[in-house]
Protein backbone atom coordinates (compact mmCIF):
# COMPACT_ATOMS: atom_id res chain seq x y z
CA UNK A 1 0.00 0.00 0.00
CA UNK A 2 2.75 2.18 0.59
CA UNK A 3 4.43 2.31 -2.84
CA UNK A 4 0.73 3.59 -4.67
CA UNK A 5 1.54 6.91 -3.06
CA UNK A 6 5.33 6.78 -4.29
CA UNK A 7 4.40 5.63 -7.36
CA UNK A 8 1.38 8.69 -7.94
CA UNK A 9 4.47 11.00 -6.78
CA UNK A 10 6.29 9.73 -9.48
CA UNK A 11 3.67 10.12 -12.38
CA UNK A 12 2.68 13.81 -11.48
CA UNK A 13 6.44 14.57 -11.57
CA UNK A 14 7.02 13.53 -15.02
CA UNK A 15 3.87 14.98 -16.08
CA UNK A 16 4.73 18.16 -14.95
CA UNK A 17 8.60 17.67 -16.17
CA UNK A 18 6.97 16.85 -20.33
CA UNK A 19 4.98 19.89 -20.08
CA UNK A 20 7.83 21.87 -19.28
CA UNK A 21 9.61 20.75 -21.66
CA UNK A 22 6.49 21.08 -24.36
CA UNK A 23 6.57 24.84 -23.75
CA UNK A 24 10.65 25.13 -23.96
CA UNK A 25 10.04 23.68 -27.16
CA UNK A 26 6.76 25.63 -28.69
CA UNK A 27 9.12 28.76 -27.43
CA UNK A 28 11.95 27.55 -29.69
CA UNK A 29 9.91 27.36 -32.50
CA UNK A 30 8.44 30.64 -32.75
CA UNK A 31 9.54 32.98 -34.95
CA UNK A 32 11.77 36.17 -34.06
CA UNK A 33 10.32 39.10 -33.52
CA UNK A 34 11.45 41.77 -36.12
CA UNK A 35 13.18 44.97 -35.58
CA UNK A 36 13.03 48.20 -37.51
CA UNK A 37 16.42 48.49 -39.57
CA UNK A 38 18.62 51.71 -38.26
CA UNK A 39 19.93 52.21 -41.68
CA UNK A 40 16.68 51.66 -44.10
CA UNK A 41 17.56 53.32 -47.80
CA UNK A 42 15.94 56.53 -48.68
CA UNK A 43 13.94 56.39 -52.19
CA UNK A 44 16.04 57.51 -55.10
CA UNK A 45 12.79 56.99 -57.82
CA UNK A 46 9.12 56.92 -58.01
CA UNK A 47 7.82 53.56 -58.01
CA UNK A 48 4.04 54.13 -59.22
CA UNK A 49 3.52 53.46 -62.89
CA UNK A 50 3.60 56.17 -65.40
CA UNK A 51 0.19 55.71 -66.93
CA UNK A 52 -2.45 57.96 -65.66
CA UNK A 53 -3.68 55.00 -62.93
CA UNK A 54 -0.53 55.75 -61.36
CA UNK A 55 -0.67 51.62 -59.99
CA UNK A 56 2.18 50.22 -57.77
CA UNK A 57 2.50 46.85 -56.46
CA UNK A 58 2.29 45.55 -53.14
CA UNK A 59 5.73 44.55 -52.76
CA UNK A 60 6.71 48.68 -53.69
CA UNK A 61 3.85 49.85 -51.36
CA UNK A 62 5.70 48.45 -48.50
CA UNK A 63 9.37 49.68 -50.01
CA UNK A 64 7.71 53.30 -49.79
CA UNK A 65 6.56 52.89 -46.82
CA UNK A 66 9.85 51.68 -45.32
CA UNK A 67 11.94 53.50 -46.76
CA UNK A 68 13.66 56.38 -45.39
CA UNK A 69 12.35 59.92 -45.83
CA UNK A 70 15.62 62.13 -47.64
CA UNK A 71 13.96 65.89 -48.28
CA UNK A 72 17.16 67.66 -49.50
CA UNK A 73 15.98 70.98 -48.21
CA UNK A 74 16.81 74.03 -48.73
CA UNK A 75 15.75 72.70 -52.22
CA UNK A 76 14.63 74.58 -55.47
CA UNK A 77 10.66 74.49 -55.97
CA UNK A 78 7.79 75.47 -58.21
CA UNK A 79 4.14 76.65 -57.70
CA UNK A 80 1.85 75.01 -60.29
CA UNK A 81 -2.08 76.16 -60.29
CA UNK A 82 -4.71 73.72 -61.19
CA UNK A 83 -7.96 73.50 -62.33
CA UNK A 84 -8.62 69.82 -60.64
CA UNK A 85 -6.23 68.28 -58.45
CA UNK A 86 -3.02 66.76 -59.67
CA UNK A 87 -3.96 66.99 -63.17
CA UNK A 88 -1.53 68.69 -65.22
CA UNK A 89 -3.31 69.04 -68.28
CA UNK A 90 -6.66 70.77 -66.61
CA UNK A 91 -5.46 74.69 -65.88
CA UNK A 92 -7.25 76.67 -63.54
CA UNK A 93 -8.54 80.24 -64.51
CA UNK A 94 -7.05 83.55 -65.12
CA UNK A 95 -7.77 84.75 -62.05
CA UNK A 96 -6.70 81.66 -59.72
CA UNK A 97 -3.53 81.92 -61.30
CA UNK A 98 -3.00 85.85 -60.79
CA UNK A 99 -4.15 85.08 -57.00
CA UNK A 100 -2.74 81.87 -55.67
CA UNK A 101 0.79 81.42 -57.51
CA UNK A 102 1.95 85.18 -56.87
CA UNK A 103 0.82 84.42 -53.24
CA UNK A 104 2.62 81.30 -52.86
CA UNK A 105 5.78 82.45 -54.18
CA UNK A 106 6.05 85.49 -52.04
CA UNK A 107 5.08 83.26 -49.01
CA UNK A 108 8.05 80.35 -49.73
CA UNK A 109 10.67 83.03 -50.64
CA UNK A 110 11.71 83.84 -48.10
CA UNK A 111 11.65 80.43 -46.23
CA UNK A 112 15.34 78.63 -45.22
CA UNK A 113 14.30 75.25 -46.64
CA UNK A 114 13.74 76.91 -50.06
CA UNK A 115 16.38 77.29 -52.29
CA UNK A 116 14.84 79.17 -55.14
CA UNK A 117 10.97 79.22 -55.83
CA UNK A 118 9.33 80.02 -59.33
CA UNK A 119 6.24 79.97 -60.89
CA UNK A 120 5.69 76.77 -62.95
CA UNK A 121 3.77 77.06 -66.34
CA UNK A 122 1.40 74.02 -67.50
CA UNK A 123 1.81 75.26 -71.36
CA UNK A 124 4.85 72.48 -71.66
CA UNK A 125 4.89 69.24 -73.22
CA UNK A 126 3.57 66.67 -71.13
CA UNK A 127 2.07 63.03 -70.86
CA UNK A 128 -0.91 64.63 -67.86
CA UNK A 129 -1.42 63.67 -64.81
CA UNK A 130 1.01 63.47 -61.78
CA UNK A 131 3.96 61.71 -64.50
CA UNK A 132 2.89 64.80 -66.67
CA UNK A 133 3.83 67.18 -63.33
CA UNK A 134 6.80 65.49 -62.81
CA UNK A 135 8.12 66.03 -66.40
CA UNK A 136 7.48 69.69 -66.05
CA UNK A 137 8.82 69.92 -63.21
CA UNK A 138 12.30 68.37 -64.36
CA UNK A 139 12.17 71.03 -67.27
CA UNK A 140 12.52 73.25 -64.68
CA UNK A 141 14.48 71.56 -62.93
CA UNK A 142 12.59 71.84 -59.63
CA UNK A 143 13.05 69.27 -56.66
CA UNK A 144 9.15 69.78 -55.51
CA UNK A 145 6.00 71.33 -56.68
CA UNK A 146 3.52 73.07 -54.35
CA UNK A 147 0.48 71.86 -56.53
CA UNK A 148 -2.35 74.11 -55.32
CA UNK A 149 -6.14 74.04 -56.12
CA UNK A 150 -9.53 75.70 -55.60
CA UNK A 151 -13.03 73.39 -55.06
CA UNK A 152 -16.18 75.65 -54.45
CA UNK A 153 -19.71 75.34 -55.06
CA UNK A 154 -21.98 78.17 -55.84
CA UNK A 155 -24.28 79.07 -53.31
CA UNK A 156 -26.29 81.80 -55.25
CA UNK A 157 -30.19 82.07 -54.90
CA UNK A 158 -32.93 84.72 -55.05
CA UNK A 159 -33.94 86.03 -51.50
CA UNK A 160 -36.90 87.44 -50.38
CA UNK A 161 -36.96 90.80 -52.84
CA UNK A 162 -37.61 88.81 -55.69
CA UNK A 163 -41.04 88.89 -54.97
CA UNK A 164 -41.04 92.25 -56.37
CA UNK A 165 -39.50 91.14 -59.69
CA UNK A 166 -42.65 91.03 -61.49
CA UNK A 167 -43.25 94.68 -61.12
CA UNK A 168 -40.79 96.65 -63.74
CA UNK A 169 -39.46 98.49 -60.91
CA UNK A 170 -38.95 96.17 -58.32
CA UNK A 171 -36.84 93.90 -61.17
CA UNK A 172 -34.44 96.58 -61.75
CA UNK A 173 -34.55 98.64 -57.80
CA UNK A 174 -34.89 95.20 -55.59
CA UNK A 175 -31.80 93.62 -54.43
CA UNK A 176 -33.14 90.52 -55.27
CA UNK A 177 -30.15 87.82 -55.65
CA UNK A 178 -27.74 86.17 -52.48
CA UNK A 179 -24.70 85.52 -54.46
CA UNK A 180 -21.91 83.75 -53.08
CA UNK A 181 -19.87 80.54 -52.34
CA UNK A 182 -18.04 77.67 -50.65
CA UNK A 183 -15.20 75.68 -50.82
CA UNK A 184 -11.46 75.32 -49.95
CA UNK A 185 -8.03 75.97 -51.48
CA UNK A 186 -5.64 73.29 -51.31
CA UNK A 187 -1.55 73.22 -51.37
CA UNK A 188 0.30 69.61 -52.15
CA UNK A 189 4.16 69.51 -51.55
CA UNK A 190 5.09 67.01 -54.39
CA UNK A 191 8.33 65.24 -53.87
CA UNK A 192 9.34 65.44 -57.98
CA UNK A 193 12.61 62.56 -57.85
CA UNK A 194 10.06 60.13 -55.83
CA UNK A 195 6.05 60.56 -57.18
CA UNK A 196 5.48 61.17 -53.05
CA UNK A 197 3.50 63.81 -51.79
CA UNK A 198 5.24 64.89 -48.31
CA UNK A 199 1.85 66.79 -47.02
CA UNK A 200 -1.24 68.70 -48.02
CA UNK A 201 -3.13 71.23 -46.91
CA UNK A 202 -6.29 72.86 -46.83
CA UNK A 203 -8.10 75.98 -46.09
CA UNK A 204 -11.98 76.64 -46.84
CA UNK A 205 -13.71 80.10 -47.53
CA UNK A 206 -16.91 81.25 -47.90
CA UNK A 207 -18.41 84.27 -48.95
CA UNK A 208 -21.92 85.68 -49.46
CA UNK A 209 -23.96 88.98 -50.07
CA UNK A 210 -27.00 90.05 -51.54
CA UNK A 211 -27.02 92.44 -54.39
CA UNK A 212 -29.04 92.90 -57.76
CA UNK A 213 -29.63 91.12 -60.46
CA UNK A 214 -27.96 92.96 -62.97
CA UNK A 215 -24.55 93.00 -62.40
CA UNK A 216 -24.51 89.61 -60.06
CA UNK A 217 -22.29 87.71 -61.83
CA UNK A 218 -19.32 90.47 -61.42
CA UNK A 219 -20.15 91.13 -57.53
CA UNK A 220 -20.38 87.08 -57.35
CA UNK A 221 -16.89 86.71 -58.59
CA UNK A 222 -15.38 90.23 -56.05
CA UNK A 223 -16.67 88.77 -52.95
CA UNK A 224 -15.10 85.22 -53.99
CA UNK A 225 -11.83 87.24 -54.77
CA UNK A 226 -11.98 88.54 -50.98
CA UNK A 227 -12.75 85.57 -49.28
CA UNK A 228 -10.11 83.31 -51.68
CA UNK A 229 -7.44 85.71 -50.86
CA UNK A 230 -7.54 85.70 -47.11
CA UNK A 231 -7.84 82.22 -47.26
CA UNK A 232 -4.83 82.21 -49.03
CA UNK A 233 -2.96 84.08 -46.32
CA UNK A 234 -3.99 81.31 -43.85
CA UNK A 235 -2.65 79.06 -46.74
CA UNK A 236 0.48 80.62 -46.88
CA UNK A 237 0.88 80.30 -42.79
CA UNK A 238 -0.17 76.54 -43.32
CA UNK A 239 1.97 75.38 -45.71
CA UNK A 240 4.97 77.20 -43.83
CA UNK A 241 4.34 75.03 -40.53
CA UNK A 242 4.04 71.80 -42.84
CA UNK A 243 7.29 72.53 -44.17
CA UNK A 244 8.74 73.36 -40.80
CA UNK A 245 7.42 70.05 -38.87
CA UNK A 246 8.76 67.53 -41.59
CA UNK A 247 12.10 68.92 -41.71
CA UNK A 248 12.20 68.59 -37.60
CA UNK A 249 11.07 65.27 -38.48
CA UNK A 250 13.65 64.86 -40.82
CA UNK A 251 16.21 65.62 -38.68
CA UNK A 252 15.06 63.67 -35.44
CA UNK A 253 14.87 60.69 -38.05
CA UNK A 254 18.12 61.23 -38.83
CA UNK A 255 19.36 61.27 -34.76
CA UNK A 256 17.04 57.89 -33.83
CA UNK A 257 15.77 56.25 -37.49
CA UNK A 258 15.44 52.94 -35.28
CA UNK A 259 12.41 54.49 -33.23
CA UNK A 260 9.49 56.40 -34.53
CA UNK A 261 6.93 57.88 -32.43
CA UNK A 262 2.97 57.78 -32.68
CA UNK A 263 3.40 61.52 -33.80
CA UNK A 264 5.61 60.84 -36.71
CA UNK A 265 3.54 58.14 -37.96
CA UNK A 266 0.90 60.85 -38.55
CA UNK A 267 3.38 62.93 -40.54
CA UNK A 268 3.75 59.83 -43.50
Amino acid sequence: MKRIPTLLLTSVMAMVALGCGASRSMGDNSPPIPKESASAPALQRSLFSRDLTGSVSEHDIQTILGSRVELGFPARMGVVVLGEPFRAESAASIDQHSMIGPAMVRALDASPYVSHITDISTGLPNPQGIEGLRTIAARYRVRYLLVCHVAAEDGSHLNNWAWLYPTVLGFFMAPGVTVGSHGHVEASLLDVKTGTVQFTTMEPFESSSVTWVIGSSRHHEQQDAKALQNALDALARSVLMQMERVAKWEKNQEKSPAHTEPEDLALR
